[in-house]
């Protein structure tokens, strides 16, 4: 079907509903060919957001037939788009879900580790607190520490130490909990 001049001209000045009764027969049987019928029902989709772009180019359009063909490959553009994502989804749910189980049970592994951290973390001396914060969370090495709290490197080098030793005795049961406090203590030697 073609596009009238008046039909253009109304599209122009903001008035869809001449275009869209004239061409949605024609544009939905085209969607959904090229859909394929496990997404026909998809088509109206395609062809509203087709018709949107070219509202928003609709002053562009000095030819009734440039509108139509471009209006056409806008409609196959969201065709393609969506058959894309869904066979990206598609793939997605194929893979074995045993991978979803395991990263969702290690997600939240992690988390109970570190809320048990933080609770320990929280029990412990604000003086400790305060050094736990300023090392670990804002990255402040002994010396930068030392400085804003006005005490010696050595003196935030054995508060660590005690951080560490606390946190070890507070974690003694959990083992991932504790292999945190490890590895801050780690991070901590030198």
């Amino acid at each position: 079907m073609y596009i009238s001049e008046d039909i253009l001209r109304d599209f122009q000045r903001g008035n869809i509903a001449p275009l869209y009764q004239h061409l949605f027969p024609s544009l939905q049987r085209y969607a959904e060919r090229v859909l394929g019928t496990d997404f026909a029902y998809l088509a109206e989709d395609c062809i509203q957001e087709a018709i949107f772009n070219v509202y928003q180019q609709r002053k562009e359009f000095h030819d009734p037939s440039h509108m139509r063909t471009f209006l056409f490959t806008c409609v196959h553009n969201e065709v393609i788009s969506l058959l894309r994502k869904q066979n990206s989804r598609q793939q997605y749910l194929q893979q074995p879900q045993e991978r979803f189980e395991d990263t969702l049970l290690d997600n939240l592994v992690l988390q109970e580790t570190l809320d048990r951290l933080y609770a320990a973390i929280d029990q412990l001396p604000d003086t400790l607190r305060q050094v736990f914060d300023m090392s670990f969370e804002q990255g402040l090495q002994n010396k930068e520490i030392a400085s804003q709290l006005q005490l010696s490197p050595e003196t935030i080098k054995k508060r660590k130490a005690k951080l560490i030793s606390l946190l070890r005795q507070k974690l003694k049961g959990d083992e991932h909990a504790f292999m945190l406090v490890v590895m801050i203590g780690m991070l901590t030697e030198g």
